[in-house]
């Protein structure tokens, strides 16, 4: 996410509402034709700053740059923006033809080509045949489809897109997600979306920025913030992270400072029943199994180790274990905070076991 390649920047840009200060020296570069998340928990400046790009709101200070252009003196109007709201805000009383056509109609298009372009639109969102409906005749899926191709109506430059998915069931939700990439790549369309979800930022965005307390925590591929998170924040936000404090009393790890707190995420652990382990058992250490979950395709087995609850996923074809089981636990590596340092720790026996193969 280069300075050069940014088709949307924001520079050095804060902005207060009274005495509270939602964005804090916000830099970001957006590449055109990207599908980006700003993702971060609620009130961590997310919604901000989609807003100011959409010229909803005006910072206090910095720079909105949308093409090599400073735009803040620039209406919303004439960015050349498409925004798609949580709640779908369709005009209720209009049909999903006249919906799609409001934007075209306030430019004044011909009445051949409003036509035409809904058309166009219609079939690219998977609604044909829905022209007459109004949006209480539709389900949750074809209201969102409606509303993104309201936003495309008009050939904007930029598409905005505010928890898009947050009103819709989980098993749609699903099949939106895919969807939408699908559309953006297709479109090649810059696209930026704002989601507290970070399933959905892993899945679906090119770029995810991390937002917490106003400020950019990181900013980068999916699988960069997921392998090397960059703050304490990122390593503990994404991901299904878990806060250790004794981890000196976890074997085979170089010891660390006493401020120091390590996280573990499930992928960072193997449970294995007695016996079952071979190449690790020298390693592995004995827990109790506190609860198991059933995840569809694998099960989430809790095990009780040095006073911490932790998750690891076991495959529902590996030998069954029960609650209240002592099993082997192998640490493969987990993350160590320090102040604001975050760095990756591997199990020594690793290093140890790769010299021997």
């Amino acid at each position: 996410m280069g300075e050069k390649s940014g088709y949307v920047e924001l520079r050095h840009v804060n902005k207060y509402y009274g005495d509270f200060q939602a964005s804090k020296d916000v830099n970001i570069s957006i590449p055109r034709g990207k599908l980006v998340a700003l993702l971060g928990p609620s009130g961590s400046g997310k919604t901000t700053i989609l807003r100011m790009i959409a010229g909803l709101e005006t910072p206090d200070s910095g720079d909105i740059v949308i093409d090599g252009k400073i735009v803040n003196d620039v209406s919303g109007s004439e960015r050349g923006i498409g925004f798609v709201f949580q709640s779908y805000a369709l005009f209720r009383y209009m049909t999903v033809y006249d919906n799609i056509a409001f934007g075209l109609r306030v430019k004044k298009a011909g009445k051949e080509e409003i036509r035409e372009r809904v058309t166009e639109l219609l079939k690219l969102v998977g609604c044909e045949g829905l022209e007459k409906r109004f949006p209480s005749q539709l389900s949750g899926g074809q209201r969102q489809r409606v509303a993104f191709a309201r936003a495309l109506a008009p050939n904007p430059r930029i598409l905005l897109l505010d928890e898009p998915f947050a009103a819709i069931d989980a098993k749609i939700r699903l099949e939106l997600r895919t969807w939408l990439r699908e559309m953006i790549t297709k479109l090649h369309i810059t696209s930026i979306f704002v989601t507290h979800d970070q399933d959905e930022a892993i899945e679906v965005a090119d770029d995810i920025i991390v937002t917490n307390h106003g400020r950019v925590e990181q900013a980068g591929t999916p699988q960069e913030l997921y392998r090397n998170p960059a703050t304490p924040f990122v390593a503990r936000f994404i991901g299904n992270s878990v806060p250790v404090k004794n981890y000196n009393e976890f074997r085979f790890f170089d010891p660390a400072g006493p401020d120091s707190v390590a996280i573990l995420r499930p992928e960072f652990l193997s449970v294995f029943k007695k016996g079952e382990n071979i190449q690790y058992s020298k390693s592995a250490e004995d827990a109790v199994v506190e609860d198991i979950i059933f995840r569809g395709s694998a099960l989430e087995i809790r095990v009780r180790l040095h006073g911490n609850l932790l998750s690891a996923i076991r495959s529902i074809n590996d030998p069954p274990v029960e609650i209240g089981e002592t099993v082997e636990v192998f640490i493969y590596r987990l993350f160590l905070l320090n102040g604001d340092a975050v760095s990756i720790e591997d199990n020594r026996s690793l290093r140890r076991e790769s010299v021997v193969i």
